[in-house]
């Protein structure tokens, strides 16, 4: 059916009085220009105005803080951003159970900063802009170093309540009242980017925040030294919360390995930083034991998100590989961008192999390395991810490649959103 920004808006006040507003052009998502944006504050309100677009034939694309907007194909269809914004508060903390209940528009600074007035925290680091949701996190997935140690969203997700595409308001796992039978509704969420339904709350498990934390750094001029060292540390009895093999920050210099202790008792860390000291032996001779101020700087300068985007063309990329085929990908990954002439920066969550990294260049370059990676990645029986990229390459390439589950996918998108309703497109396979 086709709308009219105007008369659109003049539809959804009628729901939402005072909450929908015209787009404007920052609302667009990957060139793709949406119509109206929706702000409702109160999840009743958001699916009625879910189901009335359902009802309708209208487009909805779900938002949380819009910073990882940029991640998928565009939208084959754009009416209505849905803001989260509105939905924001702290439900229900348990410190003593060590629970905790959100909305999904709650920025993950302002929950970590209220969990740390008890001593706790929600231990997930991905790198993150200001702004980022917890909706957002758990429609994307991402994680950060200490995935290691703590595990992704998925580990650490209790329960969700969530709105469909036609209106229906269900919840599943911790704290249910009414579940959808046959589907576990916080893993099936977590991950799949708006396509299923909006998540309004979710329920985490906490930990307590550790009372020391000590980071010991060492470099190599060979890669494959530090990787080999990061796979003796894992194999060990040690338990760091984060391993990362660091790529050089400019030619010449050499590669570092950095891993990270934490605990609620100073003398467990103490007698890990020594273990390890043994452990790798005379690589550790010239290394660096961070603590305190410097150590939180240290991990927070990792963060490649806002790297400088010197040139037309960019891409940032995810590689899920096993620990053990880390170095080698790496080895393609050097290879690629020499070969293509692109600037790189990369970063190995050694310990449970994840690769971040960032190629800049000609968008034709960028193109073709795209396709070389994600063949290396899958030679390594791993998978590549672009999860943001420069204007110039929409249309150009595919962020996802096709996973051998694909068919199943579908399946589930055509049980939950019939229609193709909510962020239609933007997913693993034109989803």
């Amino acid at each position: 059916m086709t709308q009219t920004a105007a008369t659109l808006q003049a539809k959804l006040n009628e729901l939402a009085p005072g909450q929908v507003r015209p787009a404007e052009a920052g609302d667009a998502v990957l060139g793709v220009q949406p119509l109206v944006v929706a702000e409702p504050t109160s999840a009743e309100t958001l699916a009625a105005l879910l189901a009335f677009a359902d009802g309708e034939g209208l487009k909805v694309l779900p938002r949380g803080g819009g910073t990882q907007g940029g991640m998928g194909f565009p939208p084959s269809g754009a009416d209505i951003v849905l803001s989260l914004a509105g939905l924001n508060a702290i439900v229900e903390h348990a410190p003593h159970d060590q629970t905790v209940t959100v909305q999904a528009g709650l920025p993950m600074a302002t929950l970590q900063a209220h969990l740390a007035k008890t001593g706790q925290w929600l231990a997930l680091d991905p790198p993150l802009r200001p702004g980022a949701t917890v909706g957002g996190l758990i429609a994307t997935a991402v994680a950060g170093p200490r995935r290691l140690r703590y595990g992704g969203v998925r580990d650490q997700i209790l329960g969700v309540q969530v709105a469909l595409a036609d209106g229906t308001i269900a919840r599943g796992g911790g704290k249910v009242v009414k579940n959808v039978a046959g589907y576990d509704l916080p893993k099936l969420f977590t991950g799949s980017l708006g396509t299923l339904g909006v998540v309004l709350s979710a329920s985490f498990r906490l930990y307590p925040l550790p009372a020391d934390s000590r980071t010991l750094v060492c470099s190599a001029q060979a890669v494959e030294t530090l990787c080999e060292a990061a796979h003796t540390i894992t194999a060990s009895t040690l338990t760091p919360t984060a391993i990362d093999v660091l790529g050089p920050e400019r030619d010449g210099q050499p590669y570092r390995l950095a891993a990270r202790f934490q605990s609620r008792v100073e003398r467990a860390v103490t007698e890990q930083i020594a273990t390890l000291r043994a452990l790798l032996g005379k690589l550790t001779d010239n290394a660096d034991v961070l603590d305190g101020p410097a150590e939180a700087d240290f991990w927070r300068g990792l963060d490649i998100i806002d790297a400088p985007e010197t040139q037309a063309g960019w891409l940032d990329l995810r590689a899920a590989l096993m620990p053990g085929e880390i170095a080698g990908w790496l080895a393609a990954l050097k290879s690629v961008a020499q070969e293509n002439a692109l600037a790189l920066r990369w970063r190995a969550h050694a310990g449970h192999g994840t690769v971040r990294a960032r190629l800049a260049g000609q968008p034709d370059a960028l193109v073709a390395s795209v396709q070389m990676l994600r063949e290396a990645s899958e030679a390594a029986r791993g998978a590549l991810v672009v999860e943001e990229y420069a204007p110039a390459l929409i249309g150009r390439i595919d962020p996802w490649g096709a996973p051998a589950a694909l068919d199943l996918m579908r399946r589930v998108k055509a049980q939950f959103d019939p229609h193709n309703t909510l962020n239609p497109g933007r997913f693993v396979g034109g989803i």
